[in-house]
């Protein structure tokens, strides 16, 4: 089956419009707008429909903001972003597409501020460092554009190893090993939450390893839960210490 009719097959299998919900129309709108060939006015339309049912789906803005700028709307996606953002204003994403369309318009000091506040919301982001790098070069700020990029590069890095390494965890789940790995490249990444699961899972497999105790407590300090921390930290001494003796 091609693509075209594998997206209109699944656009079929939607209930009647009027039977849709706002997610059902979401949905709608992602496989016009995401898949070949893209339909950008229907895609549009759909998002539109989600909107009608619930003004305050924040997301169904930041996927309308998306899908007029490929329609070259930008004035009108610049508002969709800012009402994406007025309805959920922890969404870097959001962020991120109101600078994309602020660089658009040529508007570099805008977009670079649009950019950073996704940073502070998500600071691993390649995507809203990529587009800090480019506004940055627009103002002729160079070196700052150079380290910007520089970040770029190392996050993509860490997002390529961790995709390895979760390959690794699949053929040998039961290595201990891997789990940490994944443990250290989601520090680096500050998805610290994750970072903790991976080290837990470490630590269920191997108890008795000193060095996974002790990232485990470095990853509970970061994420201020101290009482947490110090108890993994005694248990690592207590560890090298039965190692030493």
């Amino acid at each position: 089956m091609s693509e075209e009719n594998n997206v209109t097959s699944q656009a079929d299998e939607l209930p009647p419009a009027s039977q849709k919900t706002k997610e059902q129309w979401l949905d709608e709108g992602n496989l016009l707008s995401f898949y070949a060939p893209r339909r950008y006015e229907e895609g549009l339309a759909a998002y539109e429909q989600a909107i009608r049912l619930d003004p305050t789906y924040g997301l169904a803005w930041r996927m309308k903001g998306y899908t007029l700028r490929a329609l070259k709307r930008y004035e009108a996606a610049l508002a969709a972003y800012e009402q994406a953002i007025s309805l959920d204003a922890t969404d870097a994403q959001a962020y991120i597409g109101m600078g994309d369309i602020l660089y658009d318009l040529k508007r570099y000091e805008e977009a670079l501020l649009s950019y950073e506040q996704a940073l502070r919301l998500d600071p691993t982001s390649a995507e809203a460092y990529d587009g800090k790098a480019i506004s940055l070069v627009f103002l002729n700020r160079e070196e700052e554009a150079l380290a910007a990029y520089e970040h770029v590069i190392r996050l993509s890095r860490y997002e390529e190893a961790l995709a390895a390494c979760e390959g690794a965890i699949r053929l040998e789940p039961r290595y201990a090993l891997n789990h940490a790995s994944k443990g250290w490249l989601l520090e680096r990444l500050a998805r610290y939450e994750e970072a903790l699961t991976a080290y837990q899972e470490a630590n269920r497999l191997e108890p008795n390893d000193a060095g996974i105790w002790r990232s485990i407590g470095d990853v509970l300090t970061t994420l201020g839960r101290p009482q947490e921390a110090q108890q993994a930290y005694e248990k690592a001494r207590q560890l090298d210490s039965e190692e030493q003796a």
